[in-house]
């Protein structure tokens, strides 16, 4: 009888775990690896951005033909709002802001003085 209890109390266990687990994973809707279009001054720039999000902290890569590789610096995620600089050896830095609508990432960015928009989606 005492086994029996132990084991319904280790299923109920698991099963609680696993279902938080599951949950905390379909919160994080920034983590990835993503194709990204920057549009500024009529002009575009496709690169790749790979994001991964620890707590509000939101760490990564950058690079697209332009810009070269970079990194991703003093990223946060907090209340939807996604915000980030992306830090380059060639390249003035990309003060970068955005939300996540329907699975992908988009918002404004400010660079060289000028500022435009980018839009982001999952590879």
């Amino acid at each position: 009888m005492l086994n029996k209890t132990f084991a319904i109390i280790a299923i109920l266990i698991i099963g609680i775990y696993s279902t938080i687990t599951a949950a905390g994973q379909k919160s994080d809707p920034v983590s990835g690896e993503w194709q990204v279009v920057f549009s500024i001054a009529g002009q575009t720039a496709e690169g790749k951005l790979k994001l991964k999000l620890d707590g509000d902290k939101v760490t990564g890569t950058i690079e697209s033909a332009h810009t070269g590789p970079g990194t991703v610096s003093k990223g946060k995620f907090v209340d939807g709002k996604l915000s980030f600089t992306a830090d380059f050896t060639d390249h003035e830095s990309i003060n970068i802001t955005g939300t996540v609508k329907d699975g992908k990432l988009s918002g404004e960015f400010a660079t060289e003085g000028m500022t435009g928009t980018w839009v982001a989606t999952k590879s």
